[in-house]
C-alpha cells in the first residue's frame, strides 16, 4: 500500500480551486503577487485581467511579479497540518526554480522551519520542471501516484510534460527581464512583421524561442504533427492555455486541428486561462499546449 501524500502547489499551476479538489490536490495554494507601478493588481478574474491587457492598460514591462512571503506558505502548511494525520508527507510541487527561484527559495525556507517544528510530518519539495498549464498537467499525474518514492517519480515525470508556447505580440515577453537586448529586438521585430515563434521550455534548460518564426497558423499544424509523433501511450491529459479573446479563438482553431488530424476528442482536452501570474510576462496573445510525451522533452 502506498504512502499518504498531500500535494499542494502555487497559482502558476493554472488549476481552479474546484479542479484541485477534483484531482485530489490540496485546494489552497501558495500565492504570488502582481503589481503595476507598485500597486497590487486584482487577479481574481483572469478574463478581466486579459481584457485590460488587450486594452493596453498595462504597458509591456510594467507588471511585476513576486513571491508573496513566508506567511503565505506557512498558512497553507498550517491548514494541511490541522486537517491531516501525523505521518503524512506534505509535498510542494510548484513552479520550476528556473522560472521563479524566489518562490522556491521561500518555500524551502518555510519547510526548513516546519521540519524542526513538526517532526511528525515529512516535508518534500520536488522540482516539477514545469510552469503554467504544464504544471497543472504535471500535478494531475502526480496526484495519481501511490508509491513510496514520490521524489524519484516526480523528477522523472517532469521530463515528459511538453511545454509549447507561442505569442503574436512578443513585446511583453521581450521586456520580461529574461532576454538580452539582441533577443528583445528580434522579438519586437517579429511582432511588427506578424510572425509567431515556437517557444518551448526544455526540462533541463531555460525558456527558449525558436529562431524560425512562422506566419499565420502554420505553427498550429506543426504542433499537431509534433503531438502525433511524440505523444506517450499513457497520455491522459491535454491542456491548452490561452490569454485574451483572440488567443481563445486561436485555441479553438487548434482544438479543431487536433480533432481532425490527431483523432483527439473534445472531452480529452482541458481548455483554461493562462494565469495572470504568467500572463503578466506573456501578454494577452499567449497560446500554450501541454501533454505527456514518450521521450524526454
Amino acid at each position: 500500500m502506498g504512502r499518504k501524500y498531500v500535494i499542494f502547489s502555487d497559482l502558476t499551476c493554472d488549476l481552479t480551486r474546484q479542479e484541485r479538489i477534483n484531482y485530489g490536490i490540496w485546494p489552497e495554494v501558495y500565492e504570488q503577487d502582481v503589481t503595476y507601478n507598485g500597486e497590487p493588481v486584482d487577479l481574481s478574474d483572469p478574463g478581466e485581467f486579459y481584457r485590460r491587457l488587450e486594452n493596453e492598460e498595462y504597458e509591456p514591462g510594467s507588471l511585476k511579479t513576486a513571491a508573496s512571503g513566508y506567511e503565505n506558505v506557512a498558512k497553507v502548511l498550517d491548514d494541511i497540518i490541522e486537517h491531516t494525520a501525523e505521518g503524512t508527507t506534505i509535498v510542494y510541487a510548484g513552479i520550476s526554480p528556473y522560472m521563479s527561484a524566489g518562490s522556491v527559495n521561500m518555500v524551502n525556507m518555510v519547510f526548513d522551519d516546519y521540519r524542526k517544528e513538526h517532526p511528525e510530518y515529512e516535508f518534500v519539495i520536488v522540482d516539477t520542471q514545469s510552469i503554467s498549464n504544464g504544471l497543472g498537467t504535471y500535478l494531475q499525474y502526480l496526484a495519481d501516484y501511490d508509491g513510496d518514492f514520490i521524489e524519484e517519480y516526480a523528477h522523472e515525470l517532469g521530463k515528459h510534460i511538453v511545454h509549447l508556447f507561442t505569442e503574436s505580440n512578443l513585446n511583453y515577453t521581450a521586456k520580461s527581464g529574461r532576454y538580452n537586448m539582441i533577443e528583445q529586438i528580434f522579438m519586437c521585430g517579429m511582432t511588427k512583421l506578424h510572425l509567431s515563434p515556437w517557444m518551448f521550455f526544455p526540462s533541463d534548460d531555460k525558456l527558449t524561442t525558436d529562431k524560425r518564426p512562422r506566419r499565420g497558423d502554420k505553427i498550429l499544424h506543426e504542433w499537431v504533427d509534433y503531438y502525433i509523433e511524440h505523444v506517450a501511450d499513457d497520455n491522459r491529459f491535454i491542456r491548452i492555455g490561452y490569454g485574451g479573446e483572440k488567443s481563445l479563438k486561436r485555441a479553438e482553431k487548434f482544438i479543431r486541428l487536433l480533432e481532425c488530424k490527431a483523432g483527439v476528442t473534445r472531452d480529452q482536452i482541458q481548455l483554461a486561462y493562462v494565469s495572470p501570474i504568467v500572463g503578466a510576462h506573456t501578454g494577452d496573445t499567449v497560446l500554450s499546449f501541454f501533454f505527456k510525451q514518450k521521450d524526454e522533452r
